[in-house]
């Protein structure tokens, strides 16, 4: 039962359910009381329901299946089905849990598209924690996002609770200005820039120009960005998360 929450939540999660599913809310509660099993399509509509990814919707099914084994045998298959899942779980969690950060390899596909960084980051808001609120907000095809999820579960930037939705994991990731992958982080937040112009949105900031100035006043703006960067980092350190902003500036030599 803990999976629907509190008992104040139980109710309307399970009325919520049985619709999606089709059934009678009736039904939810005796599968959830183990008085009854659902069939497997209905299990793979609660699947859905739940923001199961892949891996997790297979095992809950396979559960479902066990569960509705008519021999010992049978029965017996599916919990070694299972077994083997949660071996392989364990070996990959040994392996996250190694360090810190990530490896170079995940490095290298976590920046090969903007959208994992605002998936990553949009976990810290709680209305932005799973996978559906994530597709509708950053206009990303669900399908994607769960697939970006489980990347970020399984390299440990991000865990999966319960009812689907997932917050900000362990492990950091730092990209320093030596890396391979500056290049595709800037030009893939540049990109997303243009994307942002054409909604017009009132509450974005953009302005672009180019100026003339003295050697030694270059160095002065230098500081100057810096200090105004220092500045914005602290205010966002301590800030509530409630929205997701794109933050890019540059100041650079047109020869």
């Amino acid at each position: 039962m803990k999976v629907f929450g509190d008992k104040s939540e139980r109710r309307g999660l399970k009325s919520k359910a049985a619709k999606f599913i089709g059934v009678h809310s009736t039904l939810v509660s005796q599968v959830l009381h183990g008085k009854l099993t659902i069939n497997l399509e209905q299990a793979e509509k609660m699947s859905r329901f739940l923001g199961h990814n892949e891996e997790e919707s297979h095992f809950f099914l396979l559960m479902v299946q066990k569960a509705r084994a008519g021999t010992k045998n049978l029965e017996n298959y599916f919990q070694n089905q299972l077994n083997q899942i949660m071996k392989t779980r364990q070996v990959i969690k040994k392996r996250v849990g190694k360090t810190d950060s990530i490896a170079a390899e995940d490095e290298l596909r976590y920046y090969s598209s903007w959208k994992f960084s605002a998936i990553h980051v949009a976990l810290s808001i709680p209305d932005l924690n799973n996978a559906a609120a994530l597709a509708n907000h950053l206009d990303i095809p669900i399908a994607q996002v769960r697939a970006m999820l489980d990347f970020l579960t399984q390299t440990g930037l991000a865990v999966s609770k319960e009812l689907g939705n997932f917050e900000i994991g362990p492990k950091h990731i730092h990209l320093s200005s030596e890396s391979a992958q500056v290049r595709n982080h800037h030009m893939n937040w540049r990109m997303r820039v243009l994307k942002s112009l054409d909604k017009e949105t009132r509450s974005n900031l953009h302005y672009s120009s180019a100026v003339s100035l003295s050697t030694a006043d270059t160095e002065k703006i230098k500081e100057l960005l810096i200090q105004n960067l220092n500045s914005m980092n602290k205010v966002i350190q301590t800030s509530k998360e409630e929205q997701v902003y794109g933050l890019n500036f540059d100041f650079f030599n047109l020869n």
